[in-house]
């Protein structure tokens, strides 16, 4: 079995959508409300950006470095996974497939 260890600091805090830090309601602190308007649950946005830091790393491993700057120059927020969310995840997807096709 293989384990793969995936930094969680700050999955809660902020929005998958890409949309900066949420705030936290004060009545049901496991929904928040994100800087664009939406109200979702934080548990599920975390667990976005866990799996995201996750394929972020994936995608970029294997890379050339020429690739992987590449890449990083294009969606710079890859650079440090520790503030990566899934719509940096979605951005790099888009990025691969451009490069594959190219």
């Amino acid at each position: 079995m293989r384990v793969s260890r995936v930094s969680a600091r700050n999955t809660s805090r902020l929005a998958c959508d890409g949309s900066g830090a949420v705030v936290r309601n004060q009545e049901n602190h496991s929904l928040c409300t994100f800087r664009t308007g939406k109200q979702y649950n934080c548990d599920l946005s975390a667990s976005y950006n866990i799996g995201a830091r996750y394929f972020i790393r994936e995608f970029l491993k294997p890379l050339p470095e020429t690739e992987r700057s590449s890449l990083e120059a294009k969606v710079p927020a890859v650079k440090r996974r520790t503030s990566c969310v899934y719509a940096d995840l979605r951005k790099l997807y888009v990025e691969v497939n451009n490069l594959k096709a190219a």
